[in-house]
């Protein structure tokens, strides 16, 4: 080996095994080394194979991207009376349905709701058309270790809060312990995906085929906000809904985002009485 050779292995930490001389008896010289680069280029790297679930969410995603023109909707909102709502109910729902109440399940509730009221945004895109959808199902984005599912949660805004709880974590085990049905993650118009349980603030989400939109919600935590014309300190939540732009306008979406928001600040109806849904 050349001097030369030497001093350039010492600089970038090669190893001379991995390299070919091509000098007299095959005597590595100094253009070796610099032609074999740095020790990345050098050590082959075993990569991980890819799992189906982590291919078909890569497909999925990418052919969402690419077909559906994205648009999206921001806002914020105050959730003081939500977090209120929760805390009077979370102990004595547990106690009588031993299920707890989440932030998820009165955010589902108030989709629900706003769904049945704007009718216009319980559309998908299908076959080059427009189709309406018959009832308030909605998708929630569970997390798995290796990706993720998007069961439904059918007939929501004729739930209890009750019933809407123990559907919810019904559907989140089943996603969990791999027990989910084809049957169960189909039909949807709109999804949730809720990291509050994170450090995230706010997020858009992809859409998930063949959902036309899909609200993403950060976690909730004391904010600068103002009330009434005055700078005070709240617990809010920021919102976002991402749009499939073929079958919804920003009049309708905007329509659907605001009434999901108005229900959320003041939540009443979504504590109330309401009759459980038939099942399906």
């Amino acid at each position: 080996m050349s001097p030369r050779a030497r001093r350039a292995l010492a600089a970038r930490g090669a190893d001379p095994a991995l390299i070919e001389g091509t000098g007299p008896d095959g005597r590595i010289v100094e253009a070796d080394v610099l032609a074999a680069g740095t020790p990345s280029c050098n050590r082959s790297i075993e990569q991980p194979r890819l799992s189906v679930m982590r291919r078909t969410i890569a497909q999925r995603t990418a052919e969402s991207f690419a077909t559906s023109p994205h648009f999206y909707l921001r806002t914020e909102i105050d959730a003081t009376a939500l977090m209120a709502s929760r805390s009077a109910l979370v102990e004595s729902m547990e106690q009588r349905a031993c299920v707890r109440l989440t932030l998820t399940d009165l955010i589902l509730k108030a989709m629900g709701i706003a769904l049945n009221e704007c009718p216009q945004s319980n559309c998908i895109w299908e076959d080059g058309t427009i189709r309406q959808l018959p009832d308030t199902d909605i998708g929630l984005v569970v997390g798995l270790e290796d990706g993720l599912m998007i069961p439904i949660i059918r007939s929501v805004n004729r739930r209890s809060l009750e019933d809407l709880a123990r559907e919810r974590l019904k559907l989140i085990e089943a996603a969990k312990g791999g027990r989910l049905t084809a049957e169960q993650t189909r039909g949807a118009a709109i999804s949730l995906s809720n990291l509050g349980n994170t450090k995230v603030d706010d997020f858009s989400a992809v859409l998930p085929p063949p959902c036309s939109a899909i609200l993403a919600v950060g976690r909730a935590i004391a904010r600068p906000f103002v009330v009434e014309g005055e700078l005070c300190v709240r617990v809010t939540l920021k919102l976002c809904l991402s749009v499939d732009h073929r079958v919804l306008d920003g009049c309708h979406a905007s329509a659907y985002l605001g009434r999901v928001v108005e229900l959320l600040e003041n939540p009443l109806p979504l504590t109330g009485p309401m009759v459980d849904s038939p099942p399906r």
